[in-house]
């Protein structure tokens, strides 16, 4: 490889890792979104929550960002500071039902009876493929 090439191979792969823009699973940017959202609505800013959960301050920010998960532990830690139930770090308060047709199955079966729920779910377990 002649100088010239190896430097149009590095210029390349500089400009390649300088656009390179890392893939965050919508998880994630979920669970980022629900971590800001709970922080705004809290009376602690970042650097509070930070020192009573015992991380830096760029962890949480990092956490809200979406470029990092926190551990288990922070997460209930987290959880008990902000005053919800860890399951609203990753649900959200409208984390089920997940799509229109789920939300309208369930407005239309508190209409209903026990007895009518039951046929309803022995109706969809005897159709259902799975």
């Amino acid at each position: 490889m002649s100088t010239t090439d190896f430097a149009l191979v590095h210029n390349w792969q500089s400009q390649v890792l300088r656009y390179h823009v890392p893939m965050i699973d919508p998880r994630l940017e979920r669970l980022a979104a629900r971590i800001k959202a709970l922080i705004d609505a809290s009376p602690y800013n970042a650097a509070e929550v930070a020192r009573e959960v015992g991380v830096d301050k760029s962890s949480v920010s990092r956490w809200t960002k979406g470029t990092r998960t926190p551990s288990v532990q922070n997460l209930i830690d987290l959880a008990a500071l902000l005053g919800v139930e860890q399951a609203a770090l990753w649900d959200g308060p409208q984390a089920f039902p997940a799509t229109p047709e789920q939300r309208l199955m369930l407005e239309k079966m508190a209409g209903m009876s026990p007895e009518q729920q039951q046929a309803l779910l022995a109706f969809v377990a005897a159709t259902s493929s799975r």
